[in-house]
C-alpha cells in the first residue's frame, strides 16, 4: 500500500493535485483538512484593524 499526504495553499490547487493522483489509481481517505499556518494581526495605532491568515489544505490518499 502506498500512502501520500497532499498539501496545497489553495482549495483549487489541492483539488487539481488530488484529481491527478486519482487518475493514477489513488483513493482519497477521509475528508480534507485545513489549518492556519500563519496569522498576522494588523493594527492602526492601538486599534486592531484585521487579521491576515495563511491557510494550507491537506488530503491523504492511498493506493493498493
Amino acid at each position: 500500500m502506498d500512502y501520500k499526504i497532499v498539501i496545497s495553499s489553495s482549495p483549487e490547487g489541492l483539488e487539481k493535485k488530488v484529481k491527478s493522483l486519482i487518475e493514477e489509481g489513488y483513493v482519497p481517505t477521509g475528508g480534507m483538512m485545513s489549518y492556519i499556518t500563519k496569522s498576522q494581526n494588523r493594527f492602526r495605532g492601538n486599534q486592531h484593524v484585521d487579521t491576515i491568515n495563511s491557510v494550507e489544505y491537506i488530503q491523504s490518499v492511498t493506493k493498493s
